[in-house]
């Protein structure tokens, strides 16, 4: 029974080094200094829309490497959209369990071309770092190739076509009632106008 456990295990452990490659190669490594970067978006493929972040992972290379912490207190990270130049600037923060991975949270409107630059310090070395999606990681994507049941351009179309007639029975709702509350108004001009001056014409009379 132990034997087969053993078995399993190494079976699984086989299985996540085979994915480890994949996972890797949607990120750009690079030598800064002493140390090394993975970069690359948290989620990927990336797609629009979608909830992300900004992966960000030091460490001294070796065997095994070994991970560099506490820089969310001394790095920070701009992110730009190059197609429209539109930039912010997040601070980064660990993630649970993974010691030398960081993250901003990040929920791409856009499709396109991301740029991420780390700057600060690192144990008290100036670093400025710029990585680009496009080449050693994804790009923002559109959701259209996976969308499945619904398209939702075409979700978003019966959804607007709703609204549409629901602004237009709001609108003529309002018009009857507007058109009630003249009524109303000129029937009791009438009473309280057309009473007297009728009474006095028949006096006259």
């Amino acid at each position: 029974m132990r034997l087969g456990k053993m078995l399993r295990g190494l079976a699984l452990a086989g299985c996540a080094c085979l994915l480890l490659p994949a996972v890797a190669g949607a990120h750009e490594r690079r030598t800064v200094g002493k140390y090394e970067f993975v970069v690359g978006f948290a989620v990927e493929p990336a797609y629009v829309s979608e909830m992300n972040g900004v992966s960000l992972r030091v460490q001294l290379p070796g065997t095994p490497a070994t991970p560099v912490e506490g820089l969310e207190k001394t790095l920070q990270v701009e992110v730009t959209h190059l197609g429209s130049g539109a930039t912010k600037t997040a601070a980064l923060r660990t993630v649970f369990r993974a010691p030398g991975l960081y993250t901003a949270d990040l929920l791409p409107t856009v499709t396109g071309q991301y740029r991420f630059r780390f700057f600060g310090t690192i144990e008290g070395t100036s670093v400025n770092e710029q990585f680009t999606s496009g080449a050693s990681f994804h790009n923002i994507e559109g959701t259209e190739a996976i969308e499945f049941p619904e398209r939702q351009a075409q979700l978003r179309e019966v959804q607007g076509l709703a609204d549409a007639a629901r602004d237009e029975a709001a609108d003529a709702a309002s018009a009857a009632s507007t058109a009630r509350l003249l009524a109303i108004a000129a029937l009791v001009v009438a009473v309280l106008f057309g009473g007297p001056a009728l009474a006095l014409t028949m006096r006259r009379r």
